[in-house]
């Protein structure tokens, strides 16, 4: 045992402001020399030298060092600090680095095993290597995680190290740097070791540490002890006080059997600090500046071992208080070399900017305590919901399948900010997939299939060559597929022609001149499949066709002779009927009379034959005598929403607020398919309350297209001269101005079926003074006086979340601006809606919705509509 009294060469040490959170190693302040033992390494770790070119073998540690080059990254570029610089790095894997002068975010990949814990340590070491003397500031993230800043200005001569511990959910991992406007990031080295299970048992699947400080309290020699002193490669840092002595022994220090979760190197163990001149506390201070935050969680250890053999009159016990917390039980030393350490349980929030602990002798114990280390961590709350592995491998294999030069790092969906060009995402799961117009060339990619929950997929305006793929189909939620443009050949899989069949999926093929809809009739003459010629011609595709024509007879047994009567309008009447296989239809049946005429009614006839989509109204049959015509549709049970809104249907309850959100969504993508589904594109030019069905279970679907117009098939088309026409109220006022009929003129009329929706109210308000004003007009005038409460549906009682309202009335303002160009797309308005009831459903507020509806959607309710 020895006993040494540390003067001149022993220090109080405390960490600065300008060095928190960041753990920082300076040869300028200490010197940094390590324990070898032997020439190991330990399976699992992964030691990179970010710029190096050549592999070696570290000679402190024994430790196999890699070159960045082989598939840690993409990115980036090489440099060496200056040599009069390297006298300042800790070891040599800060004389290189990688930076990252181009992009936002640039990442490191990992592998890992899933669900096990690591520990990652990078290093900064700037050395003036650009020679600016401008070292920069920027952020590092874990995967999705942003883990601290990193601030290397003023620190030309520092060799900066940040360190965290992390549960593995996925592999691989990404370490990230990004860009904050601050200087060009750049990494020196990238080190992760494996850790044990039962280890640091605070670290899970969502939560982190990041170490503040992890000391060797009072050691015999000034050196940092790493690998392979400690088999984890954890840096214990020295720390002196110069109101602490060095106690020691050479004798093996035996943990106790329960001290799994903080495990201490032996050599650590073997020295501690004593209160010097018969003191009696151990006091520890340490700055840590909260750095424009208010509060952070913390978590901590101290180790401690009884390493003085104790006579029979001797005892030591102690008790432990901090800033903020006091133990309420005295501490017992364990028994004579034995070690075991004191530690938190559970994190605790703290609101202050330094560190202070007390080991204080309590009044029973003859000795003072003892200290051998201590480790201090922030807990950092980590996200569940995080990119799958798969996703991420997929998107990578398409990137290096098709050559693509994106800067596409890290987790596809996360940070918000930084989500990858060309994705969209919903719940961490890739939803949208466009790379239209990026020079694609060879078949579709095999990987596509294993996006599962991939919705929309444009891979139009390409050079692809090949067979569609039958694996689309297999991808259940897929609703839009844009393959046109391209140079596919083959037949269309039977699995896709199905779900488009059904009315649930959008395809566009146009532009590939082999692609041929029926095997039997592509021959010489291949038969293209979306085409539209002429000026005015509209062709769609109908790969079979299950509308039926009737005869005038066949009304009359389907209505009982016109006897049930559910409608009534410009057009006519419309009668409720029964089909011979026991399907509810609703007949509208056109009158002599009529101000739709017949015109309007081989429109919608003809539209309803080749277009399908589930928010449509599907056309079971129709009548094309001289004398009658009529339209047999599926009946609706649930009314239309402009009478189920009204009130008009006295027996049914009021519509909740969840199930508006979600009648908007679907009057939504059902216009969405109208303007980008189908080629060319159609314009509804009549959308309202009245023109969208509700069924029982309050499914929604547009009907009346007979004032439909459709665009020629020409891309750079905007817009269409036309007659005005529609109803008073949905009009778009540039529309009624100009006379040029746009795609955005449907989203005006949607956005005053959207406020109906919010309010309650109808288009044209007939106010107090019998004068009518426009709901537009209206809502706006509520809306600048900041009542939120006066313009929503007072029949919802207040059962609505407040965000989701607003959220709402935003989308409906970014429906109605006077200038079409100012107003979001109809597929923008379908993401905007889609966030808004996820918004509503996470806060669970619609007491009053159907419970057959919602027992439909309970599945899908992250999803959107499930189209399949």
């Amino acid at each position: 045992m020895q006993r040494m009294v540390r003067k001149a060469f022993m220090k109080e040490q405390k960490i600065g402001a300008s060095e928190v959170p960041i753990l920082l190693v300076s040869l300028g302040l200490l010197i940094f020399s390590l324990s070898v033992n032997g020439q190991m390494m330990d399976d699992g770790f992964i030691s990179i030298d970010c710029g190096q070119e050549k592999n070696y073998t570290d000679t402190p540690t024994g430790l196999r060092y890699v070159s960045d080059f082989d598939g840690f990254v993409d990115t980036g570029e090489t440099h060496k600090i200056p040599t009069d610089m390297e006298q300042y790095a800790t070891n040599r894997q800060g004389y290189h680095l990688r930076s990252f002068p181009n992009g936002s975010k640039n990442c490191y990949r990992l592998r890992v095993d899933e669900n096990k814990k690591y520990l990652i340590r990078a290093s900064f070491m700037y050395g003036n290597y650009d020679q600016r003397n401008n070292p920069p500031q920027f952020d590092l993230y874990l995967n999705v995680d942003l883990l601290s800043s990193v601030d290397l200005r003023g620190r030309s001569k520092t060799h900066v190290f940040l360190e965290i511990s992390v549960f593995a959910s996925r592999n691989p991992m990404f370490v990230c740097v990004v860009n904050k406007g601050l200087g060009t990031p750049f990494v020196s080295s990238l080190e992760l070791r494996p850790l044990k299970d039962d280890m640091y048992p605070l670290v899970t699947n969502n939560q982190s540490f990041v170490l503040f400080q992890r000391s060797n309290v009072q050691p015999i020699r000034n050196e940092t002890l790493r690998y392979p002193t400690d088999i984890y490669d954890r840096f214990w840092i020295p720390y002196f006080s110069k109101s602490l002595e060095t106690l020691s022994t050479e004798s093996n220090i035996m943990q106790c059997a329960a001290c799994l979760g903080y495990p201490a190197p032996m050599d650590v163990l073997k020295t501690c600090g004593e209160p010097i001149a018969n003191g009696s506390d151990i006091n520890i201070t340490f700055e840590w500046p909260l750095n424009n935050i208010t509060s952070r969680k913390i978590a901590y250890a101290f180790h401690y071992a009884e390493i003085q053999p104790l006579t029979t009159n001797q005892s030591r016990s102690c008790s432990f208080l901090s800033s903020f917390w006091k133990q309420t039980k005295p501490e017992e030393f364990p028994k004579y070399l034995t070690a075991t350490y004191w530690y938190l349980k559970e994190p605790i929030l703290v609101s202050i900017d330094f560190f202070y602990t007390t080991f204080r002798k309590t009044k029973n114990s003859t000795l003072p305590p003892l200290l051998s280390a201590m480790e201090i961590y922030e807990v950092k709350q980590t996200s569940k919901l995080i990119s799958t592995g798969k996703e991420v491998e997929a998107m990578m294999e398409i990137k290096e399948f098709y050559k693509l030069k994106k800067n596409w790092q890290g987790d596809p969906c996360a940070p918000e900010n930084l989500i990858w060009e060309g994705i969209k995402c919903r719940n961490f799961s890739i939803v949208s997939l466009n790379l239209s117009s990026n020079g694609l060339s060879g078949k579709i990619a095999l990987s596509i299939r294993d996006l599962k929950q991939l919705e929309n997929l444009d891979l139009s305006n390409n050079k692809l060559n090949g067979k569609i793929p039958h694996f689309l189909s297999d991808l259940e939620n897929l609703k839009f597929l844009d393959v046109s443009r391209n140079n596919l050949n083959g037949d269309i899989p039977e699995g896709l022609k199905k779900i488009f069949e059904d009315g649930f999926l959008t395809m566009r093929f146009e532009g590939n001149p082999n692609i041929c809809e029926n095997p039997h009739k592509c021959g010489k003459s291949r038969k293209r499949i979306i085409e539209s010629k002429g000026r005015g011609s509209f062709r769609l595709p109908s790969f079979s066709s299950n509308n039926k024509i009737l005869t005038y007879s066949d009304l009359i047994n389907i209505t009982n002779d016109f006897d049930k009567i559910i409608g009534q309008g410009g057009f006519g009447t419309v009668y409720h009927g029964t089909m011979n296989n026991g399907i509810q239809v609703a007949v509208k049946h056109l009158s002599v009379a009529s101000s739709q005429g017949s015109k309007e009614f081989q429109m919608e006839a003809h539209l309803l034959t080749t277009i399908h989509h589930k928010n449509l109204v599907p056309l079971v049959g129709y009548c094309n005598e001289k004398d009658h015509l009529a339209l047999v549709y599926e009946y609706m049970a649930g009314g239309n929403l402009k009478d189920r809104l009204s009130g008009s249907i006295g027996s049914l309850t009021t519509i909740c607020w969840r199930d508006r959100l979600r009648i908007a969504l679907e009057v939504a993508e059902g216009l969405d398919y109208l303007h980008r589904g189908c080629k060319p594109t159609i314009i509804h030019r009549d959308i309202k309350t009245s023109n969208i069905l509700l069924s029982e279970k309050l499914e929604a679907k547009i009907t009346d297209f007979g004032l439909c117009k459709i665009f020629e098939n020409n891309d750079a088309m905007t817009h269409m001269s036309t007659n005005v026409l529609g109803t008073p109220g949905y009009l778009d006022p540039e529309y009624r101005k100009t006379y040029k009929l746009k795609e955005k003129s449907d989203v005006y009329s949607f956005g005053i079926v959207l406020l109906e929706l919010i309010t309650g109210k109808p288009a044209v308000i007939k106010n107090a003074d019998e004068d009518y004003i426009l709901l537009g007009e209206w809502m706006d005038a509520i809306h600048a006086r900041g009542d939120i409460l006066a313009i929503v549906d007072p029949k919802l009682n207040g059962e609505y979340d407040i965000n989701s309202a607003l959220k709402a009335l935003e989308i409906a303002s970014a429906c109605t601006p006077s200038l079409s160009e100012r107003r979001s797309s109809m597929h923008d308005i379908v993401t905007l809606l889609k966030e808004c009831l996820e918004i509503e459903i996470t806060c669970g507020a619609c007491r009053y919705r159907s419970s057959n509806f919602m027992a439909n959607y309970e599945d899908e309710m992250f999803t959107g509509p499930t189209i399949r």
